[in-house]
This record gives C-alpha cells, sequence and structure tokens, in this order.
C-alpha cells in the first residue's frame, strides 16, 4: 500500500480479532481473502468450523488454502494464513455447538463479528431453514451480547427478503403477525410434514423459505439486538469476481453459475423468464469490499449508532443489465470459448407463455434426451440424459422467480457508505457498481466456469480441440436439417403430387 496516503479501512482492522461463521463457504473465503490480503495488520480470525467429508475443521481449512483464490496470500504473505484459527461448531447446534474454552476465547478476544452462515437452498424444507437461518442468527446474537469489546457485528442478508415487494427500501419491514421465535420454538416440538404444511401461508408472495427465513432472521436483529453495533448487508445474486483477487473466480454451481454452464454445454435450450428484465447481479469481490467497508465505517459511528443500518448491495438500480444482454454475450463467448464435450453447441431462449415454454422442453430438451439415450441403449451403455434433464429442470425452476420478475431497490445507504470511503479506498476497496464492463465480466465469468468448476485446462490446444467439437456438431445439425426437410419434403410429394 502506498504509504504517503494509508488505507482508513485497514487501519481500521490493525490489532482487531475477527469472528465469523460461513468461513468456508464462498461470500466466508473471499472475505477472509481479502482481509489476509489488503488488510495485513488485522489480529486473528476466529473461524466457526466443523468436521465434514470425513476432513477435520482444521483440515478444511488447509484444503482452502491451497485453492487459486489463495494464490497471492500463499505466494506473498503465507505468514498470514496462521493468522485464520478454527474453532468446532455449528449453527445448528446448541451454544453454536462449541466448547467452553472456544466461547470463552470469543467473549474475551473478538472485536469484529461477521454471520454469513445459511443453507442457501431454496427448496429448503421449512423446519431446517429456520433452525439454520433463524436459530443461527439467534444464537449469535446471544454469543455477542456477550463480547466483551465488540465494535461491529454484520449480519449477512439477502436483498430478496422481501421480494414480495416491487420496490424495497433499506428498511427492516413489518412482517404482521408472523414472529421469528415463535416459529423457532415450533421446529422443537412440531414434525417436519406438519410445519411443510404451514410454508405457504408463511410465505406471503416470496417463492421460498431461504427468502422468508432470511427476513425473519432480520426480524429478529431489530427487535432484540438492536443496542448492538450491528450492520445488515443485503447483496443481491452473487456472481463470479470481477477483478479481485482472480477475475471470473467461482467455486459453485448456486446461482446463474450452474444455468451458465448448462446452456455453454448445449443441454439447457430455453428457460422459463423475460429477456427484458434485469438481472441483479453482483460480483463477490464487489460484494466483500462493500462488507469491509461496512465494518470499518460502524466502527467509526459505533458512538452515534441508534438501530440497526441496513446496505443494499445490488447493481440494477446503479447500471441495470437484462437477460437478454447476458444470453447474448454469453452466447458469443460461447462461440469462440466452447467447453469441452459439449451436447450440443449452445443456444437459449426464454418464454414467459406456459404452452410455449412446455413446446420448447419437447423439442429442444426431450427429444434430444431421447434420442441420446437411445443411441447409449444400443451401444451398451447406461442412459444419461434424461435424468442429466430433469436435475437441470429441477434447477432452473428454482430460479425461475428471479427471470420472471425484477426489483428496484433504494440505495440511499450504500451512495452515503461511498460518499464516506477515502479515495485511495475506493480503489483498493472498490464497490462502486458503475464501474464494472459487464461485457467483460461475463466474459471472465464463462472462462471462470471452465477453470474453476469444470476444471477444464483453458490454453490455445484445448480451446482449438473444443472449437473443433463445436465445428462437427454444427455440422451434424445442418446435416439433420437437411435430412429432415428432404424427408417432409419426399412425403408432401407422395400426398398431393
Amino acid at each position: 500500500m502506498d504509504a504517503a496516503s494509508p488505507s482508513q479501512i485497514a487501519t481500521s482492522f490493525a490489532g482487531k480479532n475477527v469472528f465469523l461463521t460461513g468461513g468456508t463457504g464462498f461470500l466466508g473465503k473471499v472475505l477472509i481473502e481479502k482481509l489476509l490480503r489488503s488488510c495485513p495488520d488485522v489480529g486473528t480470525i476466529y473461524m466457526l468450523s466443523r468436521a465434514k467429508k470425513g476432513k477435520t475443521a482444521q483440515e478444511r481449512i488447509n484444503s482452502i488454502f491451497q485453492e487459486k483464490l489463495f494464490d497471492q496470500v500463499r505466494t506473498n504473505t503465507p505468514e498470514q494464513l496462521e493468522k485464520v484459527v478454527p474453532l468446532i461448531g455449528d449453527v445448528m447446534e446448541p451454544e453454536l455447538g462449541m466448547s467452553e474454552e472456544d466461547i470463552e476465547t470469543v467473549v474475551n478476544n473478538a472485536n469484529i463479528v461477521y454471520h454469513s452462515a445459511a443453507t442457501l437452498r431454496f427448496n429448503e424444507e421449512i423446519k431446517i431453514a429456520l433452525q439454520m437461518n433463524v436459530g443461527g442468527t439467534v444464537k449469535m446474537i446471544q454469543l455477542a451480547k456477550k463480547i466483551k469489546n465488540l465494535i461491529t457485528f454484520v449480519h449477512v442478508s439477502t436483498a430478496y427478503g422481501n421480494c414480495n415487494l416491487n420496490h424495497i427500501e433499506e428498511i427492516c419491514y413489518d412482517m404482521g403477525s408472523i414472529d421469528a421465535l415463535k416459529l423457532l420454538e415450533l421446529t422443537e416440538w412440531m414434525d417436519g410434514e406438519t410445519m411443510a404444511a404451514m410454508t405457504q401461508p408463511l410465505l406471503g408472495g416470496r417463492p421460498n423459505t431461504y427468502c422468508l427465513t432470511k427476513a425473519l432472521a432480520e426480524q429478529y436483529i431489530f427487535k432484540h439486538a438492536a443496542d448492538l453495533p450491528l450492520a445488515v448487508f443485503r447483496p443481491s445474486i452473487i456472481g463470479a469476481g470481477w477483478k479481485e483477487p482472480i477475475a471470473g473466480w467461482i467455486d459453485n454451481l448456486n446461482g446463474p453459475s450452474g444455468l451458465f454452464i448448462a446452456i455453454g454445454k448445449g443441454v439447457l435450450r430455453i428457460l422459463e423468464g423475460d429477456v427484458n428484465k434485469v438481472a441483479d447481479i453482483v460480483p463477490i469481490d464487489y460484494c466483500v469490499n462493500m462488507l469491509i467497508s461496512i465494518t470499518w465505517y460502524t466502527q467509526k459511528i459505533v458512538s452515534t449508532i441508534e438501530k440497526p443500518i441496513i446496505y443494499h448491495c445490488t447493481s440494477g438500480a446503479k447500471k441495470p443489465f437484462t437477460w437478454f444482454q447476458i444470453g447474448t454475450i454469453l452466447l458469443e463467448y460461447f462461440q469462440t470459448h466452447p467447453y469441452s464435450q459439449v451436447f450440443r453447441r449452445p443456444n437459449v431462449n426464454f418464454a414467459t407463455n406456459k404452452l410455449e415454454l412446455m413446446w420448447w422442453k419437447a423439442i429442444s430438451h426431450y427429444v434430444p434426451a431421447y434420442i441420446a439415450d437411445s443411441i447409449f441403449v444400443l451401444l451398451g451403455k447406461k442412459t444419461r440424459m434424461l435424468y442429466a434433464y430433469d436435475k437441470v429442470h429441477k434447477a432452473s425452476l428454482t430460479f425461475t422467480f428471479f427471470t420472471t420478475k425484477e426489483w428496484t431497490w433504494s440505495a440511499d445507504n450504500y451512495d452515503m457508505l461511498l460518499d464516506q470511503v477515502s479515495e485511495h479506498d475506493k480503489k483498493e476497496f472498490d464497490f462502486n457498481i458503475e464501474h464494472i464492463d459487464w461485457k467483460e465480466y461475463y466474459h471472465n465469468y464463462v472462462i471462470g466456469t471452465k477453470k474453476f468448476i469444470l476444471k477444464e485446462e483453458v490454453n490455445d490446444k484445448t480451446l482449438e480441440e473444443a472449437r473443433k467439437q463445436q465445428t462437427k456438431l454444427r455440422n451434424i445439425y445442418y446435416l439433420s436439417m437437411i435430412i429432415f426437410i428432404a424427408i417432409i419434403a419426399y412425403f408432401i410429394r407422395r400426398l398431393f403430387f
């Protein structure tokens, strides 16, 4: 960093200890990497983690540190990685599943708290969603109230918690008679089937239990934690990185990533949605930069905070970009940078009419799937395309709500925060949506899915091979169309001439 103009934000983290949940998740990993790289004097980062898939908490962290995401830190300042300390726990367990010793460690040492752990499954059964998204928040608030030197608590929510509305302000909305704690108490004795029957009335125009429970968690915070130095961060759909630490970095199929891959592989050809609707996607690095900036600002005004401040991190109001524009860019780029081993040439269309959607699904999805599976049977291989399409359709169905609608979000607190950040920190912790070049962003996104999710090599040789395959598929398509037209012409001639 430039010593002549030190970072106010980085300085605010000097000697401060951080406690966070969700550190092994998409947002959590990028947050840890950015803190280690751009806030070099940050204290210990205590990370709530649990054993998973045969790996201990420490082994999971060590595995994360070997990812490309941490290349810069691992190469330039490897000693920074030693600042990350796992604390065994689980937000689903009483007392967060933490030992008394670890609780004392947090109570005595933590200064900054991030709560980002949540179940991101849109179709999660309501009992589990309540226990994790609401119950986890309740336990984190209870712990935060015991922390001796807490200066900032940032709760990660979602811009879609109140998506039953068309315009959403940076405020906590009244949920009427629905009470977060009372619903949480029901999960302790009511069976899942009975609770599932309650789901639809509770949603109140929201598409899934994720949106509902995130709104309920906010309700709890404003009722029971308004006395804490707390801020609420509401990002919209989080996508691949724009610039940091690697352009296009992405590590999961959540959000649009899975759809992009299905389109690029030539599997997904039709989506329910309105091409003219704005796709409110924000890069992960911008989310993290804003999250860190919120932490700095909350610390700065801690003595004057009367209630939690809510910040929207959305792109539609600042630099709108439609699903049509995204689709156009993706299809153009798939021509020059195709995936390897594609099913068909990439193409995608949107439909809002149910009959039109059913027609194109039958023609573009099921007919090719049946043909492919028939060939597999003849070759003595296991059929897989119908199964693949069932998965694709289920995945795309959870996203339909967001491709058929659009929202407007107020951004007063976003604007205020941007104004407060110094010119130096506007570069180091950039979250100005207007700086994004969407065409370049989605090009990087495609490359990111190839490299980091599909684990494909991206070089001249592999790209040339993929292009040859795509040319071959194009020729097969044209030949098939010629044969099909010839057959139709033959029967027309036999019938009428």
